[in-house]
C-alpha cells in the first residue's frame, strides 16, 4: 500500500474541493402536470445536482387546458380537484394561487329516455328524496366505501415524502393497501382494479338503481365509460366526488405547471420529439424544435423520463430500448366537449346552473353543464353570459344540438383523446422502463387524475433518486493519479 505525505494528501483535498460538481443530464418529455410536476420536485430534492431540459410540442399544462369564448375564459380540459388531493393541494400553495368553486359541484338532474328522472341539490329535502330513491344502507355502504378509499390513498403520502419509491404501479397500489392482522399488505387497492366497478358495488350490497344511476353519471362524466368497462379503482376515483367540495384553481389549472416549471428552474424547449434511443443506462433523444421543423437535433442524456402517453393513437414519438422497438398497448378514450354561448332548452327547466346527467348507456351525450369564467369575481360578475359545456362521446349535427339548446350564439368543438379507455386495459406496468429511463403516464392505467399524475412524479423523483447517487459516487470515488499519490516533500 502507498504512503501518502502531507503534500499529496493536501492536493488531493484540494482537487476534490475545487473540481466542477458533475450535473447528471435529465430530460422530460412532456410538460403537462406529471411533467411539470416531476420537473418540480427532481429541482426541490437533488437543486444543482441536476440539468433539466423539458420538451414539449404544446403550451404548458397538456391536457389542462382553456378557451376564450363570450369574450371569457372557460376550462376545457381537466377542471375539478378533490379536496383530498394533498399534491395538487400543495402545489396550489407553493404557488400562491387561490381556489375556485367547480362547476360541476352544484344541483343536478338525472335525464332518462329524454325525462328527468331525478333533482336534487344540497338541500335537506332533497337529501330525503334521495334516500327514499336509493335506500339509507346503499347510501350509507356508498359513503363509506367511498371514504375508505380516500383513507388508505393517503396513506401513501407520507412514504413518499420519507424517500420511499415504487417500480411499478401495483406496487405503489399495494403501497396505499392497508396491512393485514398477519403484517401483510392487504392488495386491497391493487384488487380494486381486477374487477369492475359495477360488480364492486353489487359485492357491497348497493342496491342496482345506485349504480345505475349515481355510479353510471360519475363513470360518464368523468371518464366517458361506464361502472361495467371502468375497472374498480378508477371507479372509486370517479364516485370520490360525491362528498362534495370539489375546486379548480383560480384563473386556470393550466396555471399550476406553468408555476411548476418556471420553479424547477428547468430549460424548457417547445420541440417535438421524434425518438428515443435508450442503450446500456444512457439516452440519445432526438427531436426538432417548433420553428425549425426540418433540423433534428440529437442529444444524450443520463436520464429521461417520459411523461406523455405513448399509446400508438397518442404519440408520433418512438422509443427503442437495447436495439428493440417498443409498443405500449391499449387506447385512449375520444372525448367532444361542445363549448356553447347560448340559451338551454326548456325542456330541461328554467335554472342554467343545474347540471343535466344523461344516463342511459346508448345516449352519446354524458351531461351539460353551466360553465364559470377561470377568472369569476362574485364581487364583480353580477351578469354572466351563458356559457356551457355539453360532453359527448361521438359528434353531433347541429339538428342534434338543437335538442339541448334553443339558442346557440357562439359553438367551439374540442375533440380531444382525454383519459385512457380503461375497456382496453392490459396491466399496470412499471415505471422504469430501463436503468435511468422512467414513464410517468403508466399511471393513468389505475386512474387518470391530476392528483394520480403528481403522485407518479413525485415517486419517479425518489426513483431518479439513487441514479442521481450513483452518478455522483463514480465521480467522486475516481482514484487519484498516480502522480499525484508519489508527490513528496
Amino acid at each position: 500500500m502507498k504512503n501518502y505525505t502531507l503534500k499529496s494528501i493536501v492536493v488531493v483535498f484540494l482537487g476534490y474541493i475545487l473540481a466542477p460538481s458533475y450535473q447528471t443530464n435529465v430530460a422530460i418529455v412532456g410538460a403537462g402536470i406529471g411533467g411539470s410536476s416531476v420537473a418540480y420536485y427532481l429541482s426541490e430534492l437533488y437543486g444543482d445536482k441536476l440539468d433539466l431540459t423539458v420538451f414539449d410540442s404544446g403550451p404548458v399544462g397538456g391536457r389542462l387546458a382553456t378557451t376564450h369564448i363570450a369574450g371569457r375564459e372557460y376550462e376545457t380540459g381537466g377542471s375539478i380537484i378533490h379536496p383530498a388531493n394533498r399534491l395538487m393541494v400543495e402545489h396550489l400553495e407553493r404557488c400562491g394561487f387561490k381556489k375556485s368553486k367547480s362547476h360541476e359541484d352544484g344541483p343536478f338532474s338525472m335525464i332518462s329516455n329524454g325525462q328527468i328522472v331525478f333533482q336534487a341539490s344540497d338541500g335537506f329535502f332533497d337529501k330525503i328524496k334521495s334516500v327514499i330513491r336509493y335506500g339509507l344502507f346503499s347510501l350509507l355502504k356508498l359513503d363509506y366505501f367511498v371514504g375508505n378509499l380516500l383513507e388508505n390513498f393517503a396513506t401513501i403520502y407520507p412514504k413518499l415524502e420519507a424517500g420511499e419509491s415504487f417500480e411499478s404501479v401495483a406496487a405503489l397500489l399495494d403501497g396505499m393497501s392497508p396491512i393485514s392482522k398477519h403484517g401483510d399488505s392487504s392488495h386491497e387497492m391493487l384488487q380494486l382494479t381486477k374487477i369492475s366497478t359495477k360488480k364492486k358495488l353489487q359485492e357491497l350490497s348497493i342496491s342496482e338503481i345506485l349504480i345505475d344511476e349515481l355510479g353510471m353519471v360519475a363513470a360518464k362524466v368523468n371518464y366517458g365509460q361506464f361502472p361495467d368497462t371502468l375497472h374498480g379503482f378508477v371507479g372509486s376515483v370517479s364516485l370520490a366526488g360525491i362528498q362534495g367540495g370539489l375546486w379548480n384553481v383560480e384563473g386556470g389549472n393550466y396555471k399550476i405547471p406553468k408555476c411548476l416549471l418556471a420553479k424547477s428552474g428547468a430549460t424548457f424547449l417547445p420541440a417535438s420529439v421524434n425518438s428515443i434511443e435508450y442503450t446500456n443506462g444512457k439516452s440519445n433523444v432526438t427531436y426538432h424544435l417548433l420553428d425549425n421543423p426540418n433540423n433534428p437535433i440529437s442529444n444524450e442524456f443520463d436520464i429521461v423520463i417520459i411523461a406523455t402517453p405513448l399509446t400508438i393513437d397518442k404519440t408520433i414519438l418512438k422509443l427503442r430500448i437495447n436495439g428493440e422497438d417498443q409498443s405500449f398497448p391499449g387506447s385512449f378514450q375520444r372525448t367532444l366537449a361542445y363549448i356553447v354561448h347560448g340559451e338551454l332548452n326548456s325542456d330541461f327547466g328554467d335554472d342554467p346552473n343545474d347540471n343535466l346527467f344523461f344516463i342511459d348507456k346508448d345516449d352519446v351525450v354524458a351531461s351539460v353543464s353551466m360553465l364559470t369564467p377561470v377568472n369569476y369575481d362574485p364581487a364583480t360578475d353580477h351578469e354572466l353570459p351563458h356559457v356551457f359545456k355539453l360532453f359527448a362521446r361521438q359528434e353531433l349535427s347541429k339538428e342534434e344540438l338543437g335538442k339541448y339548446f334553443s339558442k346557440i350564439e357562439e359553438l367551439q368543438l374540442i375533440d380531444w383523446l382525454a383519459y385512457p379507455n380503461y375497456s382496453t386495459f392490459a396491466e399496470l406496468a412499471s415505471f422504469k422502463l430501463g436503468e435511468n429511463l422512467f414513464y410517468v403516464n403508466n399511471i393513468e392505467w389505475a386512474a387518470s387524475a391530476m392528483e394520480m399524475s403528481s403522485l407518479a412524479a413525485r415517486n419517479i423523483a425518489n426513483l431518479v433518486g439513487q441514479s442521481i447517487l450513483d452518478n455522483t459516487e463514480k465521480v467522486s470515488n475516481k482514484k487519484p493519479s498516480s502522480q499525484d499519490n508519489n508527490t513528496e516533500l
